[in-house]
Order: structure tokens, then sequence, then C-alpha cells
């Protein structure tokens, strides 16, 4: 893909990517519903995940949770410009998924979601992302901040991709590999400290292998 790969052209550079390589990563997913599947995209943050989502999947359903109120006007404020009708925000702190019936979505994105807090929060996404996919739906992890994970006694773990595989499937979901399409941890062109240095371009985001997993 042609990627400027200037400061000046970033935000041009990551609408492409919505369009392009990350609506692929999307179509990878190993869904049983792959025309019009229903998505939840736990903490959305600027809404890149959104906009591949809804790229990939025009008939589907695309809900996003996140309590940023910065984050909410911005992405509000892009759905509403680009006229888009799938993709539906759930503007609040949450601390479950009682928005959503029992094994009502195809698939969940905890994307960068799983690291900080006292690990409570890690614990509980596992349990409620089970609760609410469909049997053969899809829990997609982008692995990120792996020395800030904690474990059960809150304690901070370096987690290797083992031991994450091991975690979760103990949640009831079997490991279904990755995509050849890597995710983008996005966290630096959204901060403030490399705004201002202007040092920030595209190819230099972080990727990461997403790691996919069915609900038994």
């Amino acid at each position: 893909m042609n990627y400027s790969n200037t400061n000046e052209h970033l935000y041009n550079d990551i609408a492409l990517w919505e369009k392009t390589d990350g609506r692929d990563l999307f179509l990878e997913m190993p869904l049983t519903e792959k025309d019009g599947p229903t998505v939840l995209d736990f903490g959305y943050g600027f809404g890149e995940n959104l906009f591949a989502l809804s790229n990939a999947y025009p008939n589907g359903k695309i809900y996003g949770i996140d309590c940023s109120p910065v984050c909410q006007k911005e992405v509000g404020e892009k759905i509403a410009a680009r006229g888009i009708k799938n993709i539906t925000l759930i503007n609040k702190e949450v601390h479950n998924l009682q928005d959503f019936e029992n094994d009502s979505l195809d698939l969940v994105l905890l994307y960068d979601a799983l690291h900080g807090g006292d690990g409570k929060g890690k614990y509980m996404l596992f349990e409620e992302s089970h609760r609410v996919l469909k049997t053969g739906g899809c829990l997609s992890i982008l692995p990120v901040h792996l020395s800030n994970w904690r474990d059960r006694e809150g304690k901070k773990k370096t987690y290797s991709l083992k031991m994450i595989i091991d975690e979760v499937q103990s949640f009831g979901y079997e490991y279904a590999g990755t995509c050849s399409q890597k995710g983008i941890h996005w966290e630096k062109c959204h901060t403030l400290y490399y705004i201002k240095k202007g040092i920030i371009t595209f190819d230099i985001l972080e990727r990461v292998d997403v790691m996919n997993f069915k609900k038994k």
C-alpha cells in the first residue's frame, strides 16, 4: 500500500489504512457470519478499528464502547461527517458488557485494552466476552504493553504469548491463530509528546500480530 510516510500526511495514511489494510485485517477474522456480523470494539479510542470494521462489514452492526469524552466527540463527529450508518457508540464507563445479551455477538475486539489497573478488568472482559459471543464467535486481542499486565492477585507480570493463550483458553476459548495482516498500536499518533515533536509517521507505528480465539 502506498503510504506517504510523512508526519504531515499521517492522518491521511490512517484513513487509507482504514479502507485497505485495516479492512483486510478484519476480513481475515475467523468468523462464521461473514456478511453481516455483529461486532464490538471495546475501548475504541480514536476509531481507527471501528472505521476499518465498517469498511470490512458494510452490512454488519458495529458497536464501540469508550469512556473518553475526547474520543467520543471526535469519533462521533467523524461518523456523522462520513455518513456512516452501521457504527453505534456506547459512550460510558462500563464494568461489564450489560448492554449486550448472551450469545449476541460474532466478534469482540480487545485491542490495547488489557493492561494497567488492578488486573480485574482483564478477567471481567474475558468472562463477559465469552457470555456475549455466540458459540464459534471470535475474541480478537491486540497484545501490547505486555510488561504492564497483571495476574489474578493484581501483581504486575510480563506476559508471554503462551501465558496469554493459556489464560484466555481457561475461560472457554480455543486459540485460532493470527492473521497475515498485523494490527496497529495507535497510541503514539495520539500522544501529545510525540505530536509536538512531529516525528510520528505511519511506518513507525508498532505492528502487532493479533491473537484470535473461538468461543467453544
